[in-house]
């Protein structure tokens, strides 16, 4: 199994590129940060098996690019106490080779 690629900066501004103009799904996420802090909202444009995501639908360079090669994607059932600031996400778990996660 494939563990990643080798892909320089160059050729993931290309494919980035690639995304936006090619008739793809995207729109609008909430991104928990890496730190887990806060819930930031990010534009998310899938290409092929790649997933870029930006500050906003105009940025000009994605701030990240997760490869969903082998990943899966689950719903997590929270409890609906209405409390919180995090009431209201809807959560989807994704995992990279159960290396890395991402909330959005």
């Amino acid at each position: 199994m494939q563990k990643g690629i080798r892909i320089n900066e160059s050729q993931l501004l290309y494919l980035a590129a690639k995304a936006r103009q090619q008739k793809s799904l995207g729109g609008y996420l909430y991104k928990k940060s890496s730190d887990g802090s806060k819930w930031q909202l990010r534009w998310f444009k899938l290409y092929q098996n790649m997933l870029f995501y930006y500050e906003n639908e105009h940025s000009p360079r994605p701030s990240g690019v997760a490869l969903l090669e082998g990943c899966y994607c689950e719903r997590l059932v929270t409890p609906s106490s209405g409390k919180g600031k995090d009431s209201d996400k809807v959560r989807c778990f994704i995992s990279l080779a159960n290396t890395t996660a991402y909330n959005v």
